[in-house]
């Protein structure tokens, strides 16, 4: 009896601990698209008229290049590994990517951020969050 315990609670702290690691995950791609949603997208690209009362910003037609970003080593609280890492080290385990798309001209954009991790078993998860930014100048 003691023995079928003890097998419960072994995969009760490893369903947790796989729990955890996906909340965490979710957070990390939470604050990133967060970070993009303060981006300014303001004006009209085609009438940049009255200049002094609404010039046209677009922070995030900078971003939009199509591609994934190079990979940021994130800790779980979401503070980046500084230098230049090649690898994740035990405590910045998170990997965080994203890429920003511009649809075109009256589009939104489509941001997408994903974060990797490594369960116990070495496999690899992935959560990815995908949000369309619209152009307040359309």
């Amino acid at each position: 009896g003691l023995l079928g315990t003890r097998a419960v609670q072994q995969a009760v702290i490893g369903a947790s601990k796989a729990a955890n690691d996906s909340a965490v995950a979710l957070r990390l791609a939470s604050q990133k698209i967060e970070e993009f949603s303060t981006f300014l997208t303001t004006g009209d690209p085609d009438n940049p008229l009255p200049a002094p009362a609404a010039p046209f910003v677009d922070q995030l037609r900078s971003q939009a290049t199509g591609t994934w970003s190079p990979p940021q080593y994130v800790n779980s609280e979401g503070a980046i590994l500084g230098g230049n890492p090649t690898a994740p080290t035990p405590e910045y385990r998170w990997i965080r990517r994203w890429r920003v798309l511009n649809t075109g001209f009256g589009l939104p954009y489509v941001i997408s951020v994903a974060v990797t991790y490594a369960t116990d078993t070495g496999t690899p998860k992935t959560v990815q969050l995908d949000m369309e930014r619209r152009k307040s100048w359309q």
